[in-house]
């Protein structure tokens, strides 16, 4: 195998890294300009549109527990500045939502002896649209409310004074020991939050009264809640707040799911999750099956709606430093020398991210620069820079940016999401961005148009010996419809069309091989399950052509993109993947092969050990497809003279598995372990191998998930 990381003369070295400089101060200048030119616009529209933002409420349910009943209902977003009301008309008690649409069903069942039924209606008051909860109350039953975050909690109890003394009592009385409610430590665990209160009156006006006839009159109380001082409230609230403490959580109580919320999201409102006391995960629990894009994301959903991560106040936003340090070692061809000699790899990563999280408007910015010394002498470094913003037009028009940059060897899946080229050391920078807008048609519809491009370069000056890749970009488009169907699904429909260019930089005769379109109409669906558990598919048929390559190149037929995550305990997690894609070929081009098929699964299962040690185990498959069989005197991506093999068609099968454990000394400090092993079983027989890879990473700080939605 050739040696990646040849020396080069001084003369070719001083010209490399004056245009290297010169390359990057060009893209410093343009990066400083986009992000400020971007800045001031979301400062700008941030500043100038005060009017409290309009929530959809998207989910409803019902429990009961120790003589309390539980309505909670969710938001697509804070309902922190929505106005809550509460009326009493006889029976039947009505909380008002104003500032929200609803996307829940027109009625509920309750079997409790303290409430009906519930039931649900929207209606619009002077321009503003409000949701009414109207519940019917048995003789006896009082009601009490609290907001938090983007949730509204109603609870319903006869004696919420006995609740509440049955929560306050000491741990280890009479009383305590006949509670059903959990220990005061629990109770005490939580954060002072913000609660809005309304004053009960029957002064409801009649239902048959027309909107612009009504007269309303809410007396609103808010107030700090803390376990040492709940007389301070008034004794209806305070009691469900105390009693119902363990139900009635508070922000920083509540568990993140085992999936980014994001990921079910309608596709207007990508806000994220509350925010979170824990820790954030070393390791994101995303799995990616093979020949899944890396480093990309739909515009605007990696900018949180509020700050998650935590991190040094910088102006609107937060400043987040990060540092990671590691070494790995690799048995097979990945970072092999030219004596056949294993090598191993150390990294010094350090990172840093400035996000501005925001509902209507937000922006998210980071840079990382990867500093890795391998064993045999000689230095791969690397940088990377992220970049998502989205902000408002107007109440139904979203707009949202997204660019990731990357330079660097050793990042093979930046380029060849399948595997296909084994034998990286050479340098190659990688620019994807994307720009949405987003349009809001009615209550449940909604359309977006995408425009993308992807375009991948590879450095001459470290390919002279080896000019087996390809230089190509990518232009995309696409229209989205989606649907929610109901409080829990979302239905979608894609058209999109994308057009690649391909050339070789050393080998000009193959130029404009790889150039194809492709069409796509493609019906996908997510469905959240569970508050931590939900799935989302895409299934479509795609056509392939390929202008300047043989026509067994052309491709028509099914593609598919599957993912789920659940729990299945509390302190186990599951995630499964599976696609099947077209993707552009580096393999045999002397014999016309122009693109290959990937097929792949990966699953995932993850377990914690208490709060702080969290093992995983990962399995994977691929196969990797090729139309056109090889010729003589032909070559494959890995620079292996393949004509031996004349006649044949490449068909690889790849296997995997994965070992990690994750353990947290603190909320800034972590470790991760990992273990791999691959098997590659391919019928050209330099192609088959083992290989194992181990490594250990530390690091030290914080950062946003870069998740984003996958589709």
């Amino acid at each position: 195998m050739r040696n990646r990381f040849d020396p080069v003369s001084g003369k070719r070295k001083m010209r490399g890294r004056r245009a290297t400089a010169r390359r990057w101060l060009g893209a410093l200048v343009c990066a400083l300009v986009v992000c400020g030119s971007v800045w001031l616009a979301v400062r700008a529209r941030a500043e100038g549109d005060a009017a409290a933002p309009v929530v959809e409420l998207v989910r409803l349910s019902v429990t009961s527990e120790a003589g309390l009943v539980r309505i909670e209902v969710v938001a697509d977003g804070s309902l922190a500045q929505t106005t809550i009301e509460q009326h009493t008309r006889g029976s039947e008690a009505v909380v008002r939502i104003r500032g929200a649409r609803s996307l829940l069903r027109g009625s509920y069942a309750v079997d409790e002896s303290l409430a009906r039924g519930v039931r649900t209606g929207a209606g619009e008051s002077k321009g503003e649209p409000f949701v009414d909860i109207m519940i019917s109350l048995s003789e006896g039953a009082t009601l009490a409310q609290r907001k938090n975050f983007n949730r509204l909690v109603i609870g319903i109890a006869s004696d919420f004074a006995g609740l509440r003394r049955k929560t306050d009592a000491p741990a280890g009385s009479e009383v305590a020991r006949r509670s059903e409610a959990p220990a005061p430590r629990e109770v005490a665990a939580a954060r002072s939050v913000s609660v809005t209160s309304a004053t009960v009156t029957d002064a409801m006006p009649q239902r048959g009264m027309a909107t612009s006839e009504r007269t309303e009159t809410v007396a609103g109380v808010q107030t700090e809640v803390r376990t040492a001082a709940l007389s301070n409230v008034n004794a209806p609230v305070a009691a469900v707040n105390a009693a119902s403490a363990p139900v009635f959580q508070s922000v920083a109580q509540l568990r993140p799911p085992a999936i980014a919320p994001r990921f079910f999201a309608p596709l207007y409102d990508n806000a994220a999750p509350p925010a979170q006391a824990e820790s954030l995960s070393f390791f994101p629990m995303f799995l990616e099956a093979p020949g899944a894009s890396v480093g990309a994301w739909l515009p605007g959903t990696t900018v949180a709606v509020t700050d998650q991560a935590g991190g040094r106040t910088l102006g609107a936003g937060f400043l987040r430093p990060l540092f990671r340090l590691g070494g790995g070692f690799d048995d097979n061809f990945f970072y092999r020398s030219s004596t056949g000699r294993n090598i191993g790899l150390f990294t010094f990563a350090p990172r840093l991210e400035y996000e501005i999280p925001g509902d209507k408007s937000g922006m998210r910015l980071a840079y990382e620069a990867r500093l890795r010394r391998l064993t045999n002498g000689e230095w791969a470094n690397g940088h990377v820079v992220d970049f998502d913003t989205r902000f408002n037009l107007g109440s139904s028009v979203r707009l949202a940016l997204r660019d990731h940059f990357i330079r660097s060897p050793l990042d093979p899946r930046e380029y060849d999401a399948a595997g296909e080229v084994y034998i990286v050391g050479d340098t190659f920078w990688r620019n994807d961005g994307a720009l949405r807008l987003e349009l809001l048609t009615s209550q449940r519809g909604r359309i977006a148009f995408d425009l993308g491009y992807n375009l991948v370069r590879w450095s001459e000056d470290h390919i002279a010996t080896a000019p087996l890749f390809l230089n190509y970009g990518d232009l995309s488009s696409s229209v989205s419809y989606e649907r929610d169907l109901s409080e829990a699904t979302t239905a979608s429909l894609t058209f999109s069309f994308a057009n690649a260019n391909a050339s070789s930089p050393l080998r000009s005769q193959f130029d404009g091989l790889n150039d194809r379109q492709r069409y796509a109409l493609e019906f996908g669906a997510r469905h959240q399950v569970t508050e931590g558990s939900g799935l989302a598919f895409r299934v479509g048929y795609e056509r392939d052509l390929f202008r300047h390559a043989p026509s067994a190149n052309n491709f028509s037929g099914l593609v598919f993109d599957v993912r789920f995550s659940g729990d299945v305990t509390e302190k186990t997690k599951f995630e499964l993947a599976a696609l099947r894609k077209t993707q552009l070929s580096a393999f045999n081009l002397e014999g016309g092969n122009a693109r290959l098929i990937s097929t792949g699964g990966a699953a995932r299962l993850e377990h914690a050990l208490g709060d702080t040690l969290k093992l995983g185990l990962s399995l994977n498959y691929q196969r990797l497809g090729f139309p056109v069989a090889i010729l003589g005197n032909s070559t494959a991506s890995g620079g292996v003279f393949v004509g031996s093999f004349a006649g044949e068609r490449r068909d690889e099968h790849l296997y995997g598995f994965g070992f990690d454990a994750t353990y947290e000394w603190s909320e800034l400090l972590r470790a991760r372990l990992r273990y791999d092993f691959g098997r590659r079983d391919s019928t050209i027989p330099v192609f088959t191998f083992n290989t194992n890879r181990v490594s250990l990473i530390f690091e030290f700080g914080r950062r946003n998930e870069v998740k984003g939605r996958p589709f």
